[in-house]
């Protein structure tokens, strides 16, 4: 993202990114994919989230990619945990987290989708 959008960015936002998801963020340069499953770039991921209508359908998430098929990659807002949702039916008793930081999420990434 041109660093003179960032800022612009991060004031749409409601809550505070984990900051090693932000880093990230800031320095991808394309979607991230890996067997199938990807997660959108900083340009895309405002869009992404009002496309698939995040907050009426995921409240308290930010969507932030897809395991290829059914289910969204996304960031719990009030706990900052990586969580994978279905897209059709998530409620908090569908949300499964897969990382309580970007790097045990990056794990988890690489040992499911790898």
């Amino acid at each position: 993202m041109i660093p003179q959008y960032q800022q612009d960015f991060l004031d749409t936002l409601d809550f505070a990114l984990p900051q090693e998801y932000l880093a990230y963020l800031f320095t991808a340069e394309s979607t991230y994919e890996f067997g199938g499953a990807y997660l959108i770039e900083a340009d895309e991921l405002l869009q992404f989230n009002v496309t698939r209508e995040a907050d009426e359908f995921y409240p308290g998430y930010l969507l932030i990619g897809s395991d290829g098929g059914g289910e969204a990659f996304a960031i719990n807002k009030a706990a900052g945990k990586f969580v994978l949702t279905p897209f059709i039916g998530h409620d908090e008793e569908t949300t499964i987290v897969v990382g309580r930081t970007w790097q045990e999420f990056l794990d988890y990434l690489q040992s499911e989708y790898y």
